[in-house]
């Protein structure tokens, strides 16, 4: 039951640009000039970066890949961005342990992380999702029905333990971190749930919700992934049939039996295992990233704050020349600062 806000704080100066369809925010990129985007998506055995995110459609070949033996990269599951730090964090189920690797947008090759959280006191067991609270420094990650944190997450290294457990006693989809007010948002996948802590830096033990969309009305469908839009909505990756990407406003207070402001789902939305969900800040009209296991591709929505029903995705990355496959595109984080 979770779903995390992967918050990915910019550093950056926001000058509103133009006035075209969409119309786009211009960021000073991390590395000075223009940011471009640099999208990231994760496979089972690598990571692939690929420049210009804010416009890559179709077949085209990553910028870079991760991949290789002294990555320890294997069994890969969701990752999570630290965008300021250009720090990238790796769920690797396959060797039970997070992989941590600095100035990311710089990778490419058999690289080793510089850091990796493993061993018998870190508690992790199968980790699947990640979100990383720059704010705090923690790091939070899912471990079947419990959300391990661990401090100092931009040094962390070893067989570390975590300072906190929170334990929802059912296992967790996935989760996001809103740094700004301190909330983690979690999907119960199994009982059609989306949870909000608040104050979840302090959580401990049994998790103490504070708001739960659940219910028929909200049409939540397997949900597993999370984040929150410009209109501070509550955005939510549903699995299962019938596919949607569904939004909820006020994600602050909300909770019950809500029906969502607005739901994509249907033929043309291209949606058959909609995996993680990323808002792109960069677009003042909104732009949701979509991972897509089932068909091998990443998808993006445009016009998202008004968007809803059976619409086909503005761009769609998916090809032979992309090295993204079905059944083997895990997870997704966006760098909208580079």
């Amino acid at each position: 039951m979770a779903k995390r806000f992967h918050a990915v704080l910019m550093l950056a100066t926001l000058v509103l640009a133009g006035c075209g369809s969409p119309s786009r925010i211009t960021v000073s990129g991390g590395g000075g000039g223009t940011a471009i985007g640099q999208l990231y998506v994760a496979t089972p055995t690598s990571i692939l970066r690929f420049t210009g995110a804010f416009t890559a459609s179709g077949n085209v070949a990553p910028t870079a890949t991760i991949s290789g033996a002294a990555t320890g990269l294997a069994g890969v599951r969701r990752i999570a961005l630290d965008a300021t730090a250009n720090r990238l964090y790796v769920a690797s189920q396959g060797t039970n342990s997070i992989l941590i690797f600095e100035n990311v947008s710089t990778l490419n090759g058999n690289v080793a992380p510089n850091r990796t959280i493993s061993g018998a006191a870190t508690l992790l067991s199968a980790p699947t999702d990640l979100a990383v609270d720059p704010t705090t420094n923690l790091l939070y990650v899912v471990s079947g029905s419990n959300i391990l944190v661990y401090a100092a997450a931009s040094t962390i290294n070893g067989n570390t333990p975590p300072v906190r457990n929170i334990n929802f006693g059912t296992a967790i989809g996935g989760i996001f971190a809103d740094s700004a007010n301190n909330r983690l948002y979690a999907a119960d996948t199994a009982n059609n749930t989306m949870d909000r802590l608040d104050g979840a830096s302090s959580q401990d033990v049994v998790a103490i919700v504070g708001g739960a969309v659940a219910g028929l009305s909200t049409l939540l469908s397997s949900p597993n992934s999370a984040t929150l839009d410009g209109q501070a909505r509550l955005v939510v990756s549903n699995s299962t049939t019938p596919q949607s990407i569904t939004f909820y406003a006020g994600a602050a207070t909300a909770t019950g039996n809500l029906a969502p402001t607005a739901t994509i789902s249907g033929a043309a939305t291209a949606l058959v295992t909609p995996g993680q969900v990323i808002f792109n800040k960069n677009v003042a009209a909104g732009e949701i990233f979509v991972s897509d296991n089932g068909t091998g591709s990443v998808l993006v929505f445009t016009n998202t704050n008004t968007t809803t029903g059976n619409v086909a995705p503005g761009r769609t990355l998916s090809g032979a020349a992309t090295g993204l496959v079905a059944n083997a595109v895990t997870g997704i984080a966006l760098d909208t600062t580079r």
